[in-house]
């Protein structure tokens, strides 16, 4: 009865872009959980990224069950739609073992060590559930024609980014700290590719995609910062991907900025939510 005393309490444009948006924001966190959990236990600022990681575990978990069952608070309604609430489900199941792994790696650095290789495994599927349960709500919200699909789109594309930032630096991480370092290279080098087409579809617009050129002059602005911050990433990810080993120093700026690339991809996640 609750469940249904607040659904339908959020006009449906509105909780489709913002489901779209949390949704999205999930794919982030699960790679911000592994990047962080890498970093501390390659002992690098530790003890923050504990804290890090520690606080993308309770705002994933608060999130899943927002997009379930609804969180007025959020924005959202319950889920009614089977085929988002089979994708949810199955995104639950996947994170009942994540979850709690990463909760043991958050508990010292010692667990955070141990548990590595394993963190590196766990997350992927979870990213990868995940990506398609945001695909489902953009088909449909995009589909159904309560947010026209353009925007649709540009929100999931545009929410992507930000998981990309922290899949990247998650990559970069694994490769300093000497796991599976090929396998990194390789998957860093299609990530680093993939934010980087993605950020000119959405300043220039992209056929491929199905993506206009950014549609205000804010976002544009705003898209343009952040490709500022992504150009020297962008160089030492790429530089990492050839076979050069990082230095302490570009260790540090990734550690540091990846953060601010996040912080500033997100708030032109916001700019779309609000068109």
């Amino acid at each position: 009865e609750a469940a249904l005393a607040a659904s339908g309490t959020v006009p449906v444009a509105e909780d489709g872009k913002r489901k779209i948006n949390l949704s999205g924001r999930q794919r982030m966190l699960s790679q911000r959980m592994a990047k962080a959990t890498c970093f501390a236990a390659a002992g690098v600022n530790a003890f923050q990224h504990m804290i890090q990681a520690r606080d993308a575990y309770d705002l994933f978990d608060e999130t899943l069950a927002a997009l379930r069952h609804g969180d007025v608070e959020l924005g959202m309604n319950p889920v009614t739609a089977p085929r988002i609430l089979t994708e949810l489900l199955m995104v639950e199941e996947l994170w009942d073992s994540y979850g709690t792994l990463i909760r043991r790696s958050t508990s010292g650095l010692e667990e955070a060590n141990y548990n590595l290789k394993l963190v590196a495994q766990l997350n992927m599927p979870v990213l990868r559930q995940m990506h398609r349960t945001v695909g489902e709500f953009e088909r449909h919200y995009g589909g159904g024609g309560e947010i026209h699909h353009v925007l649709a789109r540009a929100i999931n594309v545009s929410g992507q980014q930000r998981m990309l930032s922290q899949k990247a630096s998650k990559e970069f991480c694994l490769i300093v700290a000497g796991q599976d370092v090929e396998e990194n290279r390789a998957a860093l080098a299609q990530t680093t590719a993939l934010f980087e087409r993605s950020l000119n579809a959405l300043l220039m617009g992209s056929d491929v995609l199905q993506m206009p050129p950014a549609p205000t002059d804010e976002i544009e602005r705003q898209l343009e910062i952040v490709k500022g911050i992504w150009a020297p990433l962008k160089t030492i990810f790429e530089a990492t991907t050839s076979g050069s080993q990082p230095s302490q120093a570009e260790i540090t700026k990734v550690a540091r900025d990846n953060n601010t690339l996040l912080r500033e991809m997100n708030s032109a996640v916001g700019m779309y939510s609000e068109l």
